[in-house]
């Protein structure tokens, strides 16, 4: 009988496989001290998990899925839902971020993002809103007063070429002198937001929302944040802009060169919806619970409105309150996951994030222009610091 030929077994392999890979090239996978933070601030986000593998691919270039996500998660200790903590605990940081918002306007959905943002505890949606059912009964009452009138029918929203096609601009005065009715003291706000994503670009407190050199000063730190400029800005037509116009037109005519679109459009205030459809939200986050507060110092008469120490004071201590509280809504907004609309012209069921980040995934593009440093320190040396 002829025997078999004695074939040399780890020079075949190394033959056979000379790189010693797998066949798949996964990039480059970052050192624990940066991956473990960046991915309990993935969780912290709220992101679905087939979501942060694009963020992991776009900032680090590391190409995984679904089973290797896991196992890092497990690695670095990254909370689930699927794995609440004891319900003792869990009580405990519900009514704590309830104790927050005295005004009890915000939902099982929101006071969930909260706890994980603030406190990274994960409770499932359905255990935050039985416990807030139990223990804060008269906060769904107050949400859900009886039947609302009918709103007329609305038209759609177009949806626009992408982020940065069209930005909308606004002042919110609920906390100014007017408001508040207590002397001096006042506190505006600032916001600007993406028409396509629906994410907000900037929203920042004020001494004075309707001061043209504020505005324009808020416009141009936007443009150095992002390094680009939009295409259109849409306003409701104040004579705060004036300023902010012509630096968005200077910037227009020479980063969108030939463009017949306008460059800035006004509108009336009911018109203007995607910006003032938002304000609610802010209001029912914290803007209302705010105002609670202030109120509440003012009638127990820890404030006297005469007192120049007690109004410096109260501009020094409530708009870094008032700015704080303002950064976490924004934080919220922009990862929450929208309403799914069928009939909707812009993007639902998805956070203004994601849309932000990844327009080509929904159809939509990035619209922006980079812009030199050089050109927004020459503008903004033009305008006067308010």
């Amino acid at each position: 009988m002829t025997s078999l030929p004695q074939l040399n077994v780890p020079a075949l392999l190394v033959m056979l496989n000379p790189a010693g890979v797998n066949g798949s090239n996964n990039g480059t996978r970052p050192s624990d001290d940066v991956l473990g933070p960046y991915l309990h601030s993935l969780a912290n986000c709220g992101l679905k998990l087939q979501d942060r593998f694009l963020y992991l691919e776009k900032d680090f270039g590391y190409i995984i899925k679904l089973t290797k996500l896991k196992k890092h998660n497990r690695e670095f200790g990254v909370g689930t839902v699927c794995k609440p903590p004891p319900m003792a605990l869990a009580t405990t940081a519900v009514c704590a971020a309830v104790a927050e918002d005295p005004a009890a306007r915000n939902g099982p959905s929101t006071i969930q993002n909260e706890i994980h943002r603030s406190q990274n505890i994960f409770i499932p949606q359905d255990t935050c809103w039985q416990i807030m059912l139990k223990s804060f009964s008269h906060g769904a009452k107050m949400r859900f007063p009886g039947k609302q009138k009918p709103r007329p029918l609305q038209g759609k929203l177009q949806r626009g070429d992408g982020p940065f096609h069209e930005v909308h601009c606004d002042g919110h005065e609920k906390l100014n002198q007017q408001a508040l009715c207590m002397g001096e003291v006042s506190i505006d706000q600032y916001r600007m937001r993406d028409h396509s994503s629906g994410r907000i670009l900037s929203q920042v407190v004020v001494p004075n929302a309707q001061c043209s050199s504020t505005v324009a000063h808020i416009y141009l730190d936007y443009i150095e944040k992002y390094g680009m400029v939009f295409l259109q800005v849409t306003v409701d037509g104040g004579s705060e802009t004036g300023e902010m116009y012509a630096c968005h037109r200077a910037l227009r005519e020479k980063y969108f060169p030939g463009n017949t679109q306008p460059s800035s459009v006004a509108l009336k205030s009911v018109h203007n919806i995607i910006i003032e459809s938002s304000w609610g939200q802010w209001l029912k986050f914290g803007g209302d619970s705010l105002h609670e507060t202030i109120e509440h110092g003012k009638t127990s008469g820890y404030f006297v409105q005469d007192n120049n120490i007690h109004v410096n004071l109260f501009h020094w201590l409530w708009s870094k309150i008032v700015q704080k509280r303002v950064d976490e809504f924004v934080d919220h907004w922009d990862n929450h996951l929208t309403r799914r609309h069928s009939v909707s012209n812009l993007s639902s069921g998805v956070s203004p994030r994601m849309v932000f980040d990844f327009p080509a995934h929904f159809g939509m593009r990035m619209c922006g222009q980079k812009v030199s440093q050089e050109d927004i320190n020459e503008l903004q040396a033009t305008i006067p610091k308010p």
